[in-house]
């Protein structure tokens, strides 16, 4: 594992040399800018490049057209845009659910089940450039932004390597303006960026990873063969890794952005502090919450049409992020959970700040507050074992386990307890490790930096498992 991620740095490292020089080059920087994120694309399926291509020269053209349009046709115009992408996601995302789906029933009635001959390959990041791409022909219909006139910066928007493979979902008028007179000169906060990266590298390769390997992918793998504890550790060990996972990739993607000199939207803040669902959702991969809000909710309805519409569209919201996610009525099942809590929890307890307030009353509304967020936490929680499991039946499975206390007791090693204790350390004093290196780091000379950050990815590297399971969004 240590020479390929030693390559992959100094290769990084090559890059944000060549991006500096070119700078003062605008045209060249463009140019090298999308031949690194079509390598690094190519590097996984050379073949499916191809179709990320495709996608980009498509929705460039189609921005053109809808802006052209007199305002009777620009509706139809982007609502053939938004469906022609949609059923390049459906394809490549569902084709193999519905083929072996139709086989089954083939089977069933006596004919041959294997007909249908293709095997589609899910293009990795093929559901955030898609959703990049709808945003762009929506917002040229909504009149929020112009089309593009380079196809040379669109490309580079839909294909941006940093963001291409699990966002965040940035929208078109934060990136593209971004890109115009040769972007950011200077680096002027490269210690938060760095600060960024390395704590994405630790909660990928050390938390999220040890977890993954020695108790969750065991938990729910065969539930059945281990105690009811290991099983409640396994569920609140999965809500670590899949936050750790996932929001060590975005602080990677925001971390590496920024040293290229783009700035990012956050993706997250503390979202297991939420104290309700509406609150998670606002805390959790905030710019696909973003994007469903302006996208769906609010073309639905969302609010405006009375309580029962407004509930029905925070369901139908939920929903389409779970079948955005994935392929399985375990991922409907789990959008629908998250429906639903939306709908229960919509009140948040608000707590008094004035200061005559009564002791035993503030005793009252921390009780009252603690009580929702300890609700809100758990019930998160579980409904991620939906998310988590290959079906909804394998889920229950699971969580029936939770409720065999005849079986036996078994030992639990003391360093996973460390790595759960320590997850959740993460969601409270996140920030202060990060403002605790910066503050270190300013203090050294350039040649001390450099040993600081080189030490610190060797301890990481040191402290990972041998093996590195891939990042959890890469499937989605």
């Amino acid at each position: 594992m240590l020479f390929p991620t030693f390559t992959f740095f100094i290769f990084f490292v090559l890059v944000l040399i060549l991006n500096w020089q070119l700078k003062t080059k605008p045209a060249l920087w463009r140019i090298f800018l999308l031949l690194t994120s079509y390598f690094f694309y190519a590097a996984w399926s050379l073949p499916l490049t191809l179709l990320l291509f495709l996608v980009s020269v498509l929705n460039f053209y189609t921005g053109k057209i809808i802006e052209w349009q007199v305002s009777e046709k620009k509706k139809w115009i982007m609502g053939g845009a938004v469906a022609l992408n949609l059923l390049v996601l459906a394809f490549f995302k569902y084709y193999n659910f519905f083929r072996e789906s139709a086989e089954a029933l083939f089977k069933v009635l006596g004919f041959s089940p294997d007909i249908f001959l293709l095997n589609i390959l899910l293009p990795i990041g093929l559901s955030f450039y898609i959703l990049r791409a709808i945003s762009y022909n929506i917002d040229i219909f909504r009149g929020r932004i112009k089309s593009e006139k380079s196809m040379l910066d669109f490309l580079i928007y839909i294909a941006f390597f940093p963001q291409l493979f699990s966002g965040p979902i940035m929208r078109p008028a934060e990136f593209l303006p971004q890109l115009k007179n040769g972007g950011a000169k200077t680096i002027d906060n490269a210690p938060e960026y760095l600060s960024l990266i390395l704590g994405g590298l630790f909660k990928k390769v050390v938390i999220a990873s040890y977890l993954t390997v020695n108790l969750v992918d065991d938990a729910f793998s065969v539930p059945q063969n281990h105690s009811a504890l290991f099983i409640l550790l396994a569920i609140y060990a999965y809500a670590i890794v899949i936050y750790c996972d996932f929001s060590g990739y975005s602080d990677l993607a925001i971390g590496v952005a920024g040293l290229m000199g783009f700035k990012s939207p956050r993706n997250f803040n503390t979202p297991y502090l939420a104290i309700s669902f509406q609150d998670f959702w606002q805390r959790w991969h905030i710019t696909l919450s973003n994007w469903l809000r302006d996208y769906v909710y609010i073309p639905l309805g969302g609010n405006r049409k009375g309580e029962l519409r407004r509930k029905m569209n925070a369901v139908f919201t939920m929903l389409a992020s779970g079948l955005w996610h994935g392929v399985g009525l375990h991922f409907v099942f789990w959008g629908l959970l998250h429906g639903a809590g939306l709908v229960l929890s919509r009140a948040k307890p608000q707590a008094s700040e004035k200061p005559e307030l009564k002791l035993s009353r503030k005793i009252t509304l921390f009780i009252e507050k603690f009580s929702v967020w300890f609700i809100t936490f758990n019930a998160i929680c579980f409904s991620w074992v939906f998310f988590r499991s290959e079906t909804i039946k394998d889920g229950l499975l699971l969580l029936k386990q939770l409720f065999n206390f005849r079986a036996a007791a078994e030992p639990i090693p003391l360093y996973v307890i460390y790595f759960i204790f320590f997850g959740f350390i993460l969601f409270f004093a996140g920030n202060f490790i990060q403002k605790f290196f910066i503050a270190v780091y300013q203090k050294l000379s350039f040649g001390f930096q450099i040993v600081l950050v080189s030490a610190i990815v060797i301890l990481i590297l040191k402290l990972g498992p041998d093996i590195i399971p891939p990042f959890i969004y890469f499937k989605f």
